[in-house]
């Protein structure tokens, strides 16, 4: 009889089934208010409509929810809109409104799902036609442009938040840097349409004819020159990849990437120069792929101050690092990852400004996005998030990197310091996430944003309409802690189980399976400007840092996060023992070759973890054998189509010759991972064949088997694997098996590629000669 943990079935299925919103989403005369979404200075193409000119109005919903969609004009002329494309679960529907002679025109957007109609307009969804509230667009005034520069018909368009200034001109290389051109006090902005202003053209903005400063909203600057922005068109870049959709949280596998220190050092695919920049990891997205992860999470790229910083000291949360390259650049990267079926999420850091090169302090003579005195961090001063331009500045950023860059999410910086307690931000920055997460709920719901939390906190991962943050995922500071804890405790013999039980277990509700992210070590671990050093160096600091104990513990500490239930990630350089110091030195490609051996284990690791159910990050597990004196813990991972996972993990210096474990089903086992298997430079202790239990109660369980355990070893034990010896498939491995690979492999073809190292060769033949002689 199979046996499984006592869970309740509703437990289980959660675990297993990913729910989205758009599930609902069906025409049942319904129409699902939470996918509805238009904001005006995204969804109008041209952007900025100028002189009356024909412009095209989107809006999304849930794939298959409306049955019909319209645009009312002034409501008295109403265009039918058609779905023009789909983004993940939404579809984009779009109308055409003709061109007009008159000043001011509005527009509300009508949404039909079979006998339910109702209503999206300035005041968001309503049951019945509201008056008074259209999207409205002033070609006098312009005041419906986005803020910054919008390249428009026959120019570009400014437009800058600067509420208590009586005078701006915007002067730049299209006027010579006269104040040719004055701008138009309209509301809290300043508006000008300068003719024949063009992309890649540098211009600032001049407040009160005495001070100079830089758009807030550039996306490029220029800091080799007073910081001047450049006017960029946002539409240039031609996507290669138009349908990537990321995998959801409980599938991701995290590989942290800082660009400027990841190319150019031994590096078989060239040099590049230092820092490295978004290009040169875009062109290495195939070793990303052929690692195994799908998902990359980049440390901060918004502009900071000089060439080299691990991105923690940003001066715009709209300008991309320059010296990293150009925004198209930026949009290559991210093209070429979406390529290699890879998600890029992007590290953004909300809690403070640099405390150096701020031209966000005293913006326009004033402290416009500031408190005064300002609420400080350990790092720099925080925006005043009370303010309505400042929450707009930040939120609307997320606009720009979702949906312009096409990032597949975030990873929020010190989330603790967003919520400062006594400060000014106490509530207000509590607010703005909440709102940040609102609003990717609302519009980008396949997508997942991570807070970096510490100390834990499930407030953080708790649902907004329960007066939580609401990130999907948060740093599970837990399972850090007491992971690292452990493996250095292991030098001294002592490390306790009941610690890494815990780590397995989760830290409860909203801090468990997706909503918590695992790892053993990240940046702030291996930067000496945290206190750190890779990992490699403190077990074994004498240089190359590559001893059997350094080996041996990164691997099982990897494996072990890799295994138990939450999101994984791993620091750049981790698949080949890298020793650089983060961010200081660029990690160095050579050590691929040099540690082929551990290369292989990380590839052979992520390739058993993404895509397999059993062991995603909601499902369920059983922690059933706690060994303090022997310092071995199992747990199992399950999924409800019968797939079962031992995973047996030894934090001692000693081997096991033969250690007695539980098994949660009676039958045939198979060893399909072992981190001191030969073929990763490990002892040699693995448990090739097939391990048939023994009715010997054990943990719980009415059966066990006896298996080699290396010291730092862990093991991956699946119940009924399939047998790769019986290459033919008919269920009996012999000579005819044998007949039928040598075919194979003389032939080249890939099934013959036995250790998945892309090649087809006599490794191969060894491989699979090893276990046919082992009958497995």
């Amino acid at each position: 009889m199979r046996t499984f943990p006592i869970l309740t079935s509703i437990t289980v299925l959660i675990a297993l089934v990913p729910i989205a919103p758009s599930l609902a989403a069906e025409q049942d005369n319904t129409v699902e208010w939470d996918g509805i979404s238009h904001i005006e200075w995204q969804d109008r193409r041209p952007v900025c409509p100028v002189g009356g000119e024909t412009f095209e109005v989107r809006f999304q919903a849930y794939a298959g929810d409306l049955t019909a969609a319209r645009v009312g004009v002034d409501s008295t002329t109403w265009i039918t809109a058609s779905v023009i494309e789909t983004r993940g679960p939404y579809e984009i529907w779009a109308a055409n409104v003709p061109a007009t002679a008159e000043a001011t025109i509005g527009y509300t957007i009508e949404l039909t799902d079979g006998t339910d109609t109702d209503y999206f307009s300035r005041v968001g969804m309503t049951d019945t036609l509201p008056n008074g509230s259209d999207f409205a667009l002033d070609f006098a005034t312009l005041e419906h442009a986005p803020v910054g520069a919008t390249l428009v018909t026959g120019g570009t368009v400014f437009k800058v938040w600067s509420p208590s200034r009586s005078t701006v001109h915007v002067r730049g290389e299209f006027n010579g840097w006269t104040t040719a051109n004055p701008m138009t006090k309209v509301g809290e902005h300043f508006i000008a349409f300068v003719p024949g202003a063009q992309a890649g053209q540098q211009y600032k903005y001049f407040f009160n004819n005495g001070i100079w400063n830089t758009d807030a909203r550039a996306r490029r600057v220029n800091p080799v020159d007073n910081y001047n922005s450049f006017i960029i068109d946002p539409f240039a870049y031609q996507w290669q990849v138009e349908d990537f959709s990321p995998p959801p949280a409980e599938d991701l596998v995290i590989y942290q990437l800082h660009v400027g220190s990841f190319a150019g050092r031994n590096d078989p695919f060239g040099n590049t120069g230092n820092p490295s920049g978004y290009r040169d990891v875009g062109d290495r997205a195939a070793h990303l792929a052929e690692l195994g992860i799908n998902c990359v999470m980049l440390n901060p790229i918004n502009e900071f101050p000089g060439d080299f910083s691990g991105g923690y000291n940003p001066v715009s949360m709209w300008a991309v690092e320059s010296k990293l390259g150009t925004p198209d650049d930026l949009k290559y990267m991210v093209d070429a990852l979406h390529a290699e079926g890879i998600a890029v999420l992007l590290d953004i850091v909300w809690n403070h400004f640099s405390p150096t090169d701020n031209f966000m302090w005293n913006y326009d003579g004033t402290q416009l996005y500031f408190d005064d005195p300002a609420v400080e961090t350990p790092w720099g001063a925080q925006a005043d998030f009370d303010k309505e331009g400042v929450r707009s500045y930040f939120l609307d950023s997320v606009v720009l990197m979702l949906e312009e860059y096409r990032f597949d999410g975030f990873r929020v910086d010190g989330t603790d310091y967003m919520n400062i307690a006594g400060s000014n931000n106490e509530a207000s920055g509590w607010s703005l996430m909440q709102a940040l997460n609102d609003l990717v709920d609302n519009r980008y719901v396949e997508k997942t944003i991570i807070a970096e939390q510490l100390p834990d906190d499930p407030w953080i991962t708790r649902p907004t309409l329960l007066g939580g943050a609401g990130f999907d995922a948060q740093y599970f500071d837990g399972f850090v802690d007491n992971l690292r804890g452990e493996i250095f405790d292991a030098a001294f013999g002592d490390p306790e189980m009941w610690r890494l039980r815990d780590a397995v277990n989760g830290g409860g509700q909203y801090l468990e399976g997706k909503q918590a992210m695992t790892y053993f070590e990240l940046h702030d671990e291996a930067w000496s400007s945290s206190g750190g050093q890779r990992a490699v160096k403190t077990i074994d600091p004498t240089f190359p840092h590559d001893d059997q104990w350094a080996r041996g513990r990164t691997m099982l500490a990897q494996a072990f996060t890799a295994m138990s239930p939450g999101i994984p990630a791993i620091l750049m350089g981790t698949e080949w023992l890298e020793d650089a110091e983060f961010e200081q030195e660029r990690i160095d490609w050579s050590k691929k070759t040099t540690y082929a051996d551990v290369f292989q284990f990380y590839k052979d690791l992520y390739g058993l973890r993404v895509g397999n159910t059993a062991l995603r990050a909601n499902s369920p597990h059983q922690v059933f054998h706690v060994n303090e004196g022997g310092n071995v813990i199992a747990f199992q991972r399950f999924n409800l189509d019968g797939v079962v996972y031992v995973v047996v993990a030894n934090f001692s210096n000693t081997d096991y010759g033969s250690y007695r474990v539980g098994l949660p089903q009676a039958g045939s086992w198979g060893e399909v991972l072992n981190t001191q298997s030969a073929g990763y430079g490990g002892s040699g202790m693995d448990n090739p064949g097939t391990i048939e239990s023994e009715p010997i109660a054990r943990d719980g369980f009415a059966q066990s088997a006896a298996i080699r355990l290396g010291k730092m070893g862990l093991a991956v034990l699946q119940w009924n694997p399939v047998c790769l010896a019986d290459f033919n498939g008919d269920g009996v491995v012999n000579t005819q098996d044998v007949l039928a690979f040598l075919n194979a492999w003389s032939a080249g073809d890939g099934s013959a590629d036995m250790n998945g190292d892309g090649q087809v060769n006599t490794q191969d033949v060894l491989l699979f000669l090893n276990l046919w002689v082992a009958g497995c």
